[in-house]
């Protein structure tokens, strides 16, 4: 009789096996396409099931809560943004209890303004809303301030911890030795800020960002206008748009970010810059220079007067006709 019984509790642990087996086949074979599906802050592990359910992640809520129940997963969901494999149980699980959340990677140039990285933030889904992000930037006197690097956020980010997730490295950047510095340069951090800025637009090669450098103190040390060319393309486009060509009649744009009409840094950054530029500016090369042009290789020629300046100009135009013929 007890020989009975126990074959016949054997036999039936075993149809409840493979019951549960074939309920969960679909975790080992079958399609596993990728499907967003964002948790609930407070959902329960009964609740993320249904959920899973009725998006089509999973096949069966009762088998997710027993691999839940098993695992220890159920005690610790944490709330977010996933991308699920369809069906595969175990790694759902997994997912959710280590609050792997799924995580855009976004790359910030150097020299960007803040509404082409709010543009950049937009297109990847991280914010709904460029105009918004960008407008809330300019209130809070932002621009300059959002560090050029690599961020990873989630979906629907809110506006408050992406701008927190950027300014936290420029905070880093500005030691008390920086700040000793650009004291003794008679600078504070935004002025800083606004130099680098400018030399970030300025500079296509890293060698050179200390010569340009110099060249803008020089002009400042003997009360001549910068006359910067990115801060006409600022003034004229809000960083939405940079000019690639400027006209005479342009550095006449009113502004007072013109550096053409106003004489010393424009009242704030016009772009972010990186930190060598930023150590650029606090680090100019000992140089006579006053004057630089752009010399069509990426590089740029430099010059103590204004007539040598023009002279090359002049020179370089009829070698480019010649060469055209």
């Amino acid at each position: 009789m007890m020989k009975r019984l126990f074959l016949l509790g054997l036999i039936s642990a075993g149809i409840l096996v493979l019951g549960f087996l074939f309920r969960v086949r679909h975790a080992f074979y079958g399609p596993h396409d990728k499907i967003m599906a964002r948790i609930g802050k407070g959902v329960s592990a009964k609740m993320a099931a249904e959920q899973l359910e009725r998006e089509g992640i999973i096949q069966s809520p009762a088998a997710f809560l027993i691999l839940a129940k098993i695992s220890g997963a159920s005690r610790h969901f944490h709330y977010g943004p996933y991308v699920f494999e369809k069906n595969r149980y175990w790694q759902i699980l997994k997912k959710i209890s280590r609050g792997e959340t799924h995580k855009i990677k976004v790359v910030i140039p150097e020299g960007w303004s803040a509404w082409q990285i709010a543009e950049r933030l937009a297109s990847e889904g991280i914010i709904s809303d460029a105009e918004a992000f960008w407008k809330n930037a300019m209130t809070l006197k932002l621009e300059g301030k959002l560090f050029p690097s690599t961020y990873f956020f989630e979906p629907g980010t809110d506006t408050g911890t992406v701008t927190q997730a950027f300014l936290d490295p420029g905070r880093k950047i500005f030691t008390p030795e920086l700040l000793q510095r650009a004291a003794a340069l008679k600078m504070n951090e935004a002025q800083v800020l606004a130099f680098a800025s400018i030399i970030e637009r300025e500079a296509r090669v890293d060698e050179e960002r200390e010569v340009i450098s110099s060249v803008y103190h020089n002009r400042l040390k003997k009360g001549m206008m910068l006359e910067a060319d990115p801060t006409v393309q600022y003034a004229m486009g809000q960083g939405k748009e940079w000019k690639d060509r400027l006209l005479y009649k342009d550095l006449k744009f009113v502004s007072p970010f013109n550096t053409y009409r106003n004489r010393g840094l424009p009242p704030a950054p016009i772009c972010s810059p990186g930190l060598k530029s930023i150590q650029a500016a606090l680090n100019p090369a000992d140089t006579p220079y006053l004057y630089f042009v752009a010399d069509g290789t990426g590089r740029h020629k430099f010059f103590k007067d204004h007539k040598s300046h023009i002279q090359w100009q002049i020179e370089n135009r009829r070698k480019q006709k010649k060469t055209a013929n």
